[in-house]
């Protein structure tokens, strides 16, 4: 099982409203999420910071949909929202994770368990 840390959204994720999470992951780590998604691996751990940060466990969720790669800039209203509400445009949201909108990152579309 593998996990994702919430850090900047614990409290959305908590709360049920983040549905989706994108990442700034290497090539390798988006194929690894894809393959466990395929081997229907589809429940992992949500932890508060990462675990060599004293990091603890805040929950689990299941993925909804496999994994994608997509440039920020292509984000809806929808997705800003999924995304935790915090971000009411594309360019609050690069700001937020100081990232350009044609940076690619990786997709997930998960439910809290």
């Amino acid at each position: 099982m593998a996990f994702i840390s919430f850090a900047l959204t614990k409290d959305e994720f908590l709360s049920g409203i983040k549905r989706q999470t994108r990442r700034d992951w290497k090539l390798s780590h988006y194929k690894n999420w894809q393959k466990w998604y395929n081997e229907g691996k589809i429940i992992h751990d949500a932890w508060d910071k990462v675990p060599f940060a004293k990091g603890k466990k805040i929950g689990q969720f299941k993925l909804t949909r496999q994994p994608y790669l997509q440039p920020i800039n292509e984000m809806t209203e929808l997705d800003l929202f999924e995304e935790g509400n915090m971000c009411k445009s594309i360019s609050e949201y690069c700001d937020l994770v100081k990232l350009p909108a044609s940076h690619v990152v990786t997709v997930i579309h998960f439910v809290k368990l």
